[in-house]
């Protein structure tokens, strides 16, 4: 190549870079993107002490990133062109048959989830309260015949049998076999799973309270006479949308349910003191991550008194796969508190008894529990 064309590439290049930047610089900065879900970085606030030692080049490549002019077009662009080459994935989510965005799972290491086996037994050792635990699949096991052809997962099959083998002094919940069955009784426009998002749905997380009820010699209230279930929004497009880049989606619609019998309850968020009469926040609707109209998304502690003829009390030790399971759960209890160890810092034997728990049920989808490091407070 020719010096003089050598030149004028830099320059073409170089003036790119700085008319963005500039442009960058003088538009309005976005705080949070919908499309993304997350957070967007701001502008880092310079001083010499942070350039030459806490890395501020970083923090601002970081900046011209997040606030790059059109960002979400671009990403959308860039997930479609690699779509239309034949790419089966996009920051790790898989672009499936159906519309299914499913997320890959790829546990390599099993360090921390033997530690956190190693303490739900220790737990479980110690406490006088019944212990039940349930690992629930994600998408990638339950629609793997929607994964496009080449999609790699860990074999979750094998991960469960493998960590529910190792657990000691706990009921086990195997949720897989009512997730199977549940599948063979959805009607068109239902799912297991959110094809956008990493929940399971509310159709899924029934199949979920159907195993427990079934473990706790229980009956399970039916849908269509128990509850009837309703649409209560469309378009929700969750976490594998905001990865993926794949803005043409249409999104996955929302259901709620109310009860057929007169069923009261309050719902205490964070000890507020604030009482919501609903295991549904309705104003969540309104808003992108629509999967937090379930008991109002994350809270370190949420208390719920109900209506319900029993005595017993329920402690629940959750990610966020539990939000939209325990609302089938509240008419079997008396209170239910969960508890999310990312934000609640006492330890869970003392929650236990300061509640009054007459079971305590540890909830996680299997991939975040071989990822979590927060078990060590059931302590």
């Amino acid at each position: 190549m020719k010096k003089g064309t050598q030149t004028a590439i830099i320059i073409i290049f170089c003036s790119f870079l700085g008319c963005f930047t500039i442009l960058n610089l003088f538009s309005p900065q976005r705080t949070f993107s919908e499309a993304e879900n997350r957070v967007l970085a701001q502008f880092p606030e310079f001083s010499w002490k942070r350039f030459f030692f806490d890395d501020y080049t970083t923090d601002l490549e970081e900046w011209f990133t997040d606030q790059f002019i059109a960002r979400d077009l671009w990403i959308g662009v860039k997930a479609a062109g690699e779509r239309a080459l034949g790419k089966i994935e996009n920051q790790n989510v898989y672009f499936g048959r159906e519309d299914w965005l499913i997320g890959q799972v790829d546990v390599l290491d099993r360090t921390q989830s033997a530690k956190n086996i190693a303490k739900i037994n220790a737990f479980a050792a110690q406490s006088e309260i019944p212990v039940s635990v349930m690992l629930v699949p994600t998408a990638a096991l339950m629609e793997k015949e929607n994964l496009p052809q080449g999609a790699y997962n860990t074999d979750q099959d094998v991960l469960i049998d493998a960590l529910e083998s190792q657990l000691a002094g706990v009921q086990i919940v195997d949720v897989r076999t009512a997730l199977q069955a549940q599948k063979t009784q959805l009607n068109v426009d239902e799912t297991l799973y959110f094809k956008t998002d990493h929940h399971w749905t509310a159709q899924g997380a029934w199949a979920g309270y159907e195993a427990l009820m079934t473990a706790w010699n229980e009956k399970p209230l039916k849908p269509g006479e128990d509850f009837i279930y309703q649409r209560a929004a469309e378009g929700f497009k969750g976490t594998q949308y905001s990865r993926s880049g794949a803005f043409w989606h249409p999104g996955d619609p929302i259901w709620t349910w109310t009860y057929t019998f007169p069923f009261d309850v309050q719902v205490v968020y964070d000890q507020t003191g604030d009482a919501q009469t609903s295991l549904f926040s309705d104003q969540r609707l309104n808003e992108k991550d629509k999967y937090m109209t379930y008991l109002d998304g994350n809270h370190a502690l949420v208390e719920i008194e109900t209506s319900s003829a029993s005595a017993e009390n329920l402690l629940v030790i959750k990610d966020s796969y539990a939000h939209v399971l325990v609302p089938y759960l509240a008419p079997h209890f008396s209170q239910i508190t969960l508890a999310d160890l990312r934000y609640y810092r006492m330890p869970m034997s003392q929650l236990a008894q300061q509640m009054g728990a007459d079971r305590i049920l540890i909830l996680y989808s299997v991939d975040n529990f071989c990822a979590d490091t927060n078990l060590g407070l059931l302590k």
